[in-house]
């Protein structure tokens, strides 16, 4: 559920292209995120992702 720019101090997040992200601080704004690999055994941090991630800009047209 989206929190309409709201913060979620339990979630951080640094991606600023991303449609969840506050502008203001470095927190996303839903209430619950998910996080999944896409290796088969994720060894390191690069090996996981954020499955809720919407680019900003989506269609938007240029």
């Amino acid at each position: 559920m989206f929190h309409d720019n709201n913060v979620n101090r339990c979630i951080h997040c640094s991606v600023k292209d991303c449609k969840y992200h506050n502008g203001d601080e470095n927190y996303c704004t839903l209430d619950s995120i998910n996080v999944a690999s896409h290796e088969k055994n994720p060894t390191d941090e690069s090996c996981v992702d954020c499955r809720s991630f919407e680019c900003r800009n989506s269609g938007m047209m240029s």
